[in-house]
């Protein structure tokens, strides 16, 4: 395929970081769609670079996606180059063994290993789907890893993690410690040895998202991790993907915990925007100078009807593409979304988003 083909997408996007570009740029977590539209399996698509990369840039034109973003499952990288199993399916992403964790008992903290870095499991695979990225597209990829807080609780397990929060925090910061220390940092480190051209790395960290948990807790068990890695990495580095505004008491607190680790950029996304409109979002952004990208949920998505999926999109654009800074995602779009709600989709961003 051409490289170029995406670049108007790419300068769209990059217009709409700075101000005003010609439309609403749109972008989408696809992957899982991306291996139903064309034909793959779970058991290839998260195993074959080639196979993962071709169907995420095919699907992205095929679609008219501004630009194909390249995901995968990130979170299960780095625990399953600990010795984490990871169950593969053929319809879905793969997931974490749900009835193996690797720190059942204090004891199992000091017998954690330490992967080699970009060598273990399929950290060789992220590498080359990142250099496949590269050569269809022309720009420099994104690196990704999971952030301390989440990759934590699917270390320790969800409950056991909050449970050791008010029982035993000293043992949750020596967690929090290795994972930043010795498996993400390194990490992030060979993937900005092997891209230097990269501008960023981005944290995927959803499990700390009220409320599953509060600003408490984020403030004093996640947010020291992620500052720790921009401290220890060559690269900056950003978490955008906590959710759950509409969980928590005072929604200025948690937008200003995300401000703090987004870089920049503030994302939010359905439920919460459905349930609170989208101008609170857009007045903070515009206090703080912040590119505000809004999720349209995948509840929406998957199960329409198609003139709701217009009018969510007809009214987000409608009250926060002003003054540009505006994205919209398409949050989760996954291997049963109907391909038409999202034609439907990006046909209403490309009507309704024009400046």
């Amino acid at each position: 395929m051409d490289p170029n083909r995406f670049q108007e997408g790419f300068r769209r996007l990059e217009a709409a970081g700075k101000g005003i570009p010609d439309r609403v740029p749109v972008t989408a977590q696809l992957h899982e769609f991306a291996m139903r539209w064309t034909g793959s399996d779970g058991f290839r698509f998260y195993a074959d670079a080639e196979n993962l990369v071709s169907g995420i840039v095919r699907t992205a034109s095929d679609f008219g996606f501004d630009v194909p973003n390249i995901a995968y499952d990130v979170y299960n990288i780095e625990i399953e180059a600990m010795g984490q199993p990871i169950l593969f399916t053929a319809g879905a992403a793969p997931v974490a063994d749900p009835a193996t964790v690797l720190v059942r008992e204090p004891a199992d903290l000091g017998r954690l290993s330490v992967p080699e870095a970009g060598k273990a499991a399929r950290m060789p695979f992220v590498l080359d789907l990142q250099r496949l990225y590269q050569r269809e597209t022309g720009r420099p990829p994104t690196l990704q890893f999971c952030a301390p807080f989440t990759m934590a609780s699917m270390v320790r397990g969800y409950a056991g993690l909050i449970a050791d929060i008010y029982a035993d925090p000293a043992q949750v910061h020596e967690l929090l410690g290795f994972l930043t220390e010795k498996v993400i940092a390194p990490w992030i480190r060979v993937q900005a040895a092997a891209f230097p051209r990269s501008s960023l790395a981005m944290g995927a960290d959803a499990l700390c998202s009220p409320p599953m948990t509060n600003p408490r807790i984020i403030e004093e068990f996640s947010i020291p991790y992620i500052m720790r890695l921009r401290e220890l990495c060559p690269i900056p580095v950003a978490v955008v993907n906590w959710w759950g505004e509409s969980s928590v008491k005072s929604v200025e607190e948690f937008l200003g915990l995300k401000r703090r680790v987004g870089v920049g950029l503030l994302r939010v996304q359905d439920p919460d925007v459905a349930r609170m409109g989208v101008r609170v979002f857009k007045d903070y952004a515009v206090r703080h100078g912040l590119t505000l990208e809004v999720g349209v949920g995948d509840s929406l998505l998957n199960g329409g009807p198609i003139p709701e999926i217009r009018e969510r999109i007809r009214r987000y654009i409608g009250e926060a593409a002003a003054g540009g800074r505006f994205i919209v995602y398409l949050a989760s779009l996954n291997a049963d979304t109907p391909p038409e709600h999202v034609r439907a989709a990006l046909d209403a961003i490309r009507e309704f988003g024009g400046y």
